[in-house]
């Protein structure tokens, strides 16, 4: 980088040390240019001037307090230091043991993840962000970028799948980083002013929230005649909207899909006395629009097991009282598998599930709708290994299209799947199908940009509609005579609390202290082999190309025996991205930085790996409630969102058995070396479930077995909230299960006026 023109944000003497900075980070050698060539300082002195404009003032302070100390030691900066002398400040500043009195401010070990985080990105997004110049990183990396359609033969390749040599990125394959080139699609019944116009009239049902839930209880509500409002706080987007583009549509980086939740994310803390700060993710972010985060999930669509449906039962009476943690407040779902059962078929037709027959814990009443994704490598020998150990191995049951189904194409493999939205209609979501059903009843009235503040009651404490500010800023109150909560979980326990009135003065549903207890995170750990003999070619599928195991987690697994009460998922999956590889788990003896990380993730073509999705179980010191202080940036001032949570000892042991085990099948899949990834991966995730507990009795529970809330009449909540259990496998097939017998059975009784 020339510091002497085209900066943005830094001024010359600080760009210069940024880029010495970075190039010792990821240093010019034998394997390739360093980040100099690739452009890293140009990319993050564009975006300290964009997207990361609140970290000015860290670089400026961070790259000052490096050139302190740099000149306390006799350089006259950082960037005039030796290249050994340069690592030896790097490495006590990762430690943060750099004098306090000359480095101040920012925290030091802060401050140097925040700059390997920008080094990565400056490395490996898409070269119209800046950096990556002439996909020189990419090229470093051995990745073929931006390829929206692989082979069969590809998938199953045992010699590297390098697209002859060629390098596409985003303009290569025809997007820029605004949206595709086209016409938006035209959306019957959809009126994209709506947002802005004062409500037309009193509803039968308001909705709050056209996403995962919203969107698909809204045609069983409307079909059955009654007057719908579906309030969304994003837009309606389309394929025309979405593009591969890993920095800014993925969820592990900038997630820009989701700027609501990104102006109100919440806060954390391991225990009631640590100080909190912002939360941390497994997964990763959620985004905001009709269809909701459905758009950029991996589409894994599994079944809860029988027995999950009533697992205190299960457990006390298989192992007997000692079989429950200690503090672990885990109870039984007032309803069953049975009653479910018809409603997880009618869901797997609605969005036309791709699966095989090959797991014998499920009992089905009807077939998948479609066959299963096709086979790749590193789940061939996943399978082949795991049958062997005896296990019951299974292609996912996923919402992709194996074949074309109800109007959408089949998949073409991408890579750019799991935490994008589909740039082809492959991939199931609400908008696709649900909504437009709803709208085209007549009785759907869908309003997007149309955020509600509080759930609004009157004098007899019955909720009786929300209000909510406009697209155009106006604050409206939409009358209705129900009101369904079926946002995402923090959402809708904020709007609980916040909406108290003087029959409910700690919030709604809160009457016996019950709203934001027993939250559930799932952890999403794994074990990474390598494998020097072996290629896998990751970058030739979806995450939704996946192999799985239920028998760790099944009724016939006697968890109690080895030490902890419950399971987990264990599975191979396909999907890996230049920035997500380069921030996958280091074995020990590889450092964050340098020489030697950089030949590590050269190498990514022959990691394997075994993935963990444990089970989460409810506990009284894992819970949910507001921020006495922070508020959202968003401009209304609401509090934000606090989760207090930490994993207990009974998922510590769960862990490291289930590492052991991943362990072991990657070990005779062929790994010669094998390491483990954090095994808390983050307080949030996408299966962020509990707080808002589904139950008969009310003083143990906030919801009913219809969804309805004990102590407000007229409110519902329609979330991941009401799960009692949050089992290792995805809830998003058993909460619409749950969300579409109770929208049916609402519907009726509104229908026959028993709705009180």
């Amino acid at each position: 980088m020339n510091p002497s023109s085209g900066l943005i944000s830094l001024n010359p003497h600080e760009a210069r040390t940024a880029a010495a900075l970075f190039e010792r980070l990821f240093p010019a050698d034998a394997d390739g240019p360093g980040a100099t060539e690739i452009g890293v300082a140009v990319y993050v002195d564009r975006a300290l001037a964009g997207a990361y404009a609140d970290h000015v003032e860290t670089y400026r302070l961070g790259l000052a307090g490096l050139d302190r100390v740099a000149s306390e030691r006799g350089q006259t900066s950082f960037a005039d230091a030796a290249p050994d002398a340069q690592d030896e400040l790097l490495t006590a500043l990762e430690r943060g043991e750099l004098p306090e009195r000359l480095f101040r401010v920012p925290p030091q070990r802060p401050f140097f993840d925040l700059v390997r985080a920008h080094m990565q990105e400056g490395l490996f997004a898409d070269p119209a962000y800046g950096g990556n110049r002439d996909k020189l990183g990419w090229r470093t990396l051995g990745h073929p970028g931006v390829w929206l359609e692989n082979s069969a033969e590809e998938n199953l390749s045992a010699t590297p799948v390098t697209k002859g040599g060629v390098i596409q990125s985003l303009a290569d394959v025809g997007y820029h980083l605004g949206a595709m080139d086209g016409t938006p699609d035209e959306i019957p019944g959809y009126e994209p002013q709506r947002g802005s116009e004062p409500p037309s009239g009193r509803a039968d049902v308001v909705l709050v929230g056209m996403g995962g839930v919203g969107g698909v209880i809204a045609p069983v509500l409307a079909r059955a005649g009654l007057k719908v409002v579906g309030l969304e706080a994003g837009p309606w987007r389309t394929k025309h909207d979405f593009i591969p583009d890993e920095l800014g549509a993925a969820y592990w980086c900038r997630g820009n899909m989701g700027p609501k939740f990104l102006s109100e994310t919440p806060r954390w803390r391991r225990g009631v006395v640590e100080p909190d700060r912002e939360i941390t993710f497994s997964l990763g972010r959620m985004m905001n629009g009709v269809g909701g985060s459905i758009v950029h999930y991996g589409a894994w669509l599994r079944r809860f097991h029988p027995h999950h449906f009533r697992f205190r039962s299960y457990a006390l009476e298989r192992w007997g009282p000692k079989a429950i943690p200690e503090g672990c407040t885990v109870v039984d779902w007032p309803v069953t598998y049975e009653e479910l059962e018809p409603y997880f078929a009618k869901a797997e037709r609605i969005v036309g599930v791709t699966g095989d027959e090959g797991n014998p814990f499920i009992p089905r009443s009807t077939p998948y709708p479609m066959p299963p994704l096709r086979d790749f490598r590193m789940g061939e020998m996943f399978r082949r290994v795991t049958a062997e150990m005896g296990y019951h191995p299974h292609m996912v049951p996923v919402g992709m299209n194996s074949v074309p189904y109800d109007g959408r194409p089949a998949t073409a493999y991408t890579a750019w799947s799991s935490g994008f939205g589909s740039f082809t209609d492959d991939k199931w979501h609400p908008g696709h199908s649900s909504v437009p059903e709803a709208l085209a009843t007549g009785n759907l009235d869908l309003r997007t940009h149309c955020r509600v503040l509080r759930v609004v009651t009157d004098g007899d404490g019955r909720a009786t509609g929300v209000q909510y500010v406009a697209a155009d800023g106006t604050r409206y109150v939409q009358e209705a005579d129900v009101v369904i909560l079926c946002a995402y979980t923090y959402e809708n326990l904020r709007l609980l609390l916040i909406s108290g009135d003087a029959k409910h003065p700690d919030g709604l549903g809160n009457a016996t202290g019950q709203v934001g207890k027993h939250y559930m995170a799932k952890m999403f750990a794994h074990v990474d082999g390598h494998f020097p003999d072996v290629v896998f070619n990751r970058h030739t599928g979806p995450a939704a190309q996946a192999i799985a195991l239920d028998d760790l987690l099944s009724d016939q697994f006697d968890s109690f025996a080895h030490g902890f009460l419950g399971g987990a998922t264990l599975g191979a999956e396909n999907e890996f991205l230049p920035i997500a590889i380069s921030r996958e788990a280091l074995p020990e003896d590889v450092p964050r930085w340098g020489s030697h990380y950089k030949a590590h993730i050269r190498d990514w073509q022959h990691w394997g790996v075994c993935r963990i999705q444990p089970d989460a179980l409810p506990y009284a010191a894992n819970f949910v409630d507001l921020h006495p202080h922070r508020r959202d940036r968003g401009g209304y001032g609401l509090p934000l969102v606090r989760v207090t949570y930490d994993l207990q000892p009974n998922e510590h042991r769960l862990a490291a058995w289930m590492e052991a085990k991943g362990d072991e099948i990657l070990r005779r899949m062929g790994a010669t070396k094998t390491w483990n990834g954090p095994r808390f991966t983050g307080a949030a995730s996408s299966h962020d479930l509990g707080g808002c507990r589904i139950g008969e009795d009310p003083a143990a529970s906030v919801v009913d077995r219809e969804l309805r809330v004990h102590d407000t009449p007229g409110l519902y909540v329609f979330s991941g909230a009401v799960f009692p259990t949050c089992p290792g496998i995805n809830p998003t097939m058993t909460l619409w299960a749950l969300c579409l017998r109770a929208a049916e059975r609402l519907a009726d009784r509104m229908r026959r006026g028993e709705e009180q």
